[in-house]
């Protein structure tokens, strides 16, 4: 009836005290010269006072609130389907699956027996989604004309997933989702804001979570190419990688599928504008 050991959740007070922290950080980060607020974090001083409102503030309230429960709960084990990413979390992401294991401990490196399990995974989870053809050496330009084909066409001839997935839009969102999140568990190890003992060690480390987080972002399009979340996460490592022209192909096969997506238009005009 009852697990063999409880969890203990945040209480009330400490509630109240990753509000007075988060509020005192954000207050300490607009002090600054610039003020280093996040990217969506709404922020406003009104009476001399500092409000916070919007999602960003939301989820970095949740973020504080997980930790606590994390730390009160040594003998659990954590695993999380990701809604929006939690920066504290990303030391210690390994993919589980179609979901990730929060590590008890940091990890300094995503290892190559890691990266192997989570491809493998997934490679045999494509099957049942859209077959089994994407692969490390597959050109972006043959994901964009299975998309033209599939989605845009519906033309399904010598297609080999499964007709189901392909007519179930919250399916492709919801598999795309997930893909997604893991990609961005390797993106985070190659970007600027990993902190140096979390980065690859040597660069065939960085070329073996380069090369799985691009594998990663191409499956996550493949299962839905208007899941804005993975264009834009898929994006932003193509144009640290300075494949502006690759970033754009992509942003540009989005706006057919989504064409009346103000974001995706805005960044295909500033893709464009690069491209040039």
């Amino acid at each position: 009836m009852y697990p063999d050991r409880e969890i203990l959740i945040a209480t009330t007070q400490d509630s109240e005290k990753c509000f007075r922290e988060y509020y005192e950080d954000v207050q300490r980060r607009l002090r600054m010269n610039p003020p280093q607020l996040k990217p969506g974090e709404d922020v406003k001083v009104v009476d001399n006072k500092v409000q916070v409102s919007g999602q960003v503030a939301v989820m970095s309230l949740n973020a504080l609130l997980t930790k606590v429960m994390f730390d009160k709960n040594p003998d659990h084990e954590f695993f999380i389907e990701e809604s929006l990413p939690l920066d504290w979390m990303y030391p210690h992401l390994t993919p589980f699956g179609i979901i990730m294991k929060i590590n008890r401990q940091p990890l300094p490196e995503l290892t190559e027996d890691i990266v192997k399990q989570d491809h493998e995974f997934w490679t045999r989870y494509s099957e049942r989604l859209i077959g089994n053809w994407i692969t490390y050496e597959t050109p972006l330009k043959d994901i964009v004309a299975f998309v033209e084909k599939v989605y845009l066409r519906h033309d399904f001839s010598g297609f080999k997933g499964d007709p189901q997935f392909v007519r179930d839009d919250q399916a492709q969102k919801s598999f795309s989702k997930l893909r997604t999140s893991i990609g961005g568990v390797y993106a985070w190890r190659l970007g600027a804001q990993c902190p140096p003992e979390f980065r690859p060690k040597n660069a065939a480390g960085h070329e073996r979570i380069r090369r799985e987080a691009d594998f990663t972002f191409r499956q996550a399009l493949a299962f839905c190419p208007y899941n804005a979340e993975a264009v834009f996460r898929y994006v932003q490592l193509l144009a640290q990688l300075q494949r502006f022209e690759d970033a754009l192909l992509i942003a540009e096969t989005c706006l057919k599928l989504d064409p009346y997506n103000g974001q995706v238009a805005g960044l295909v005009q500033n893709l464009r504008s690069v491209s040039k």
